[in-house]
């Protein structure tokens, strides 16, 4: 990857939440996070909500609709996942042309890695004003095209329409920032995210992060870092994702920090057992 390729672009998060909850958020995220419905994704399983920041970036918290056919929601790549927690995590790029250097780039280094980009598949979502939006998705795959475990490989999301149809964080002749931008909390975007894997697919996975992003910014074990970029260019966060293995464990977990301002909380609590805490506040602690 030469210096001249683009950082992949941060787009979001995944957070999946009970119907429940999303339905009726509960206060203490309320209180922290402007929050705005989404709409429903055309596979007819799935609704969301966004939180979106002034960076770009945005938080999707994600329900599958109540009864569905427990076979329907078991294949889709989230449905067997635990609710409640951060699940998954997506690039994106400013144009989907860019798209197949990635792919080939991680294909030729599958037999090291295991790893490889699915072609992009056709998706998209109605939001509640009735705009139609569509995007393709690509998720890693094994060598055996099977779906790789959520969350261990990013995956993309590279919309066929404009993306601030999609995510619409500012005025686009003016470029102020929309008002659901704005955080009881002080949040202005996304700093870090944080990946640790088991032990035995550090190796393997610090090299597919080397395909995706460029060399390492932090070299060490059991700890790696890479930079990603924002839509709203750079930001007062780090822009990093950091990658560590867990000894012993075949666990693996997803979290993140935010960026915020000088009155934001060390952290705040916005699900049962998930916190979120904050990172760069500008009054130096």
């Amino acid at each position: 990857m030469s210096a001249a390729d683009a950082l992949p672009i941060l787009d979001h998060i995944v957070i999946l939440v009970s119907v429940e909850s999303l339905q009726k958020l509960p206060k203490q995220l309320e209180n922290a996070l402007t929050v705005i419905d989404g709409g429903s994704h055309a596979d007819g399983l799935t609704l969301n909500k966004l939180i979106i920041f002034r960076d770009g970036s945005y938080i999707e918290l994600i329900a599958f609709r109540d009864n569905l056919d427990p076979e329907r929601r078991h294949g889709h790549r989230w449905g067997s996942l635990k609710e409640g927690a951060i699940i998954d995590w997506a690039y994106t790029l400013a144009d989907e042309k860019a798209f197949p250097a990635v792919q080939k780039r991680v294909e030729e280094a599958s037999p090291e890695t295991g790893v490889r980009y699915q072609d992009p598949v056709a998706g998209g979502r109605r939001r509640p004003d009735g705009a139609e939006l569509k995007w393709a998705v690509s998720s890693a795959q094994d060598a055996s095209h099977k779906p790789l475990w959520p969350g261990t490989a990013p995956f993309w999301c590279l919309d066929r329409t404009p993306r601030h149809l999609r995510v619409p964080y500012r005025d686009e002749e003016t470029g102020v920032a929309l008002p659901h931008t704005t955080h009881a909390s002080g949040a202005l975007g996304i700093s870090q995210v944080f990946i640790s894997v088991p032990e035995k697919e550090f190796s393997s996975t610090c090299l597919l992060y080397d395909l995706v992003h460029g060399p390492a910014i932090k070299h060490g074990s059991p700890e790696k870092a890479w930079h990603w970029t924002v839509y709203a260019g750079s930001s007062r966060g780090e822009q990093v994702v950091s990658l560590s293995a867990s000894p012993g464990s075949k666990e693996r977990h997803i979290s993140l920090r935010l960026v915020g301002d000088q009155d934001s909380p060390r952290s705040i609590h916005v699900l049962p057992g998930l916190t979120l805490d904050f990172d760069n506040r500008s009054d130096g602690e």
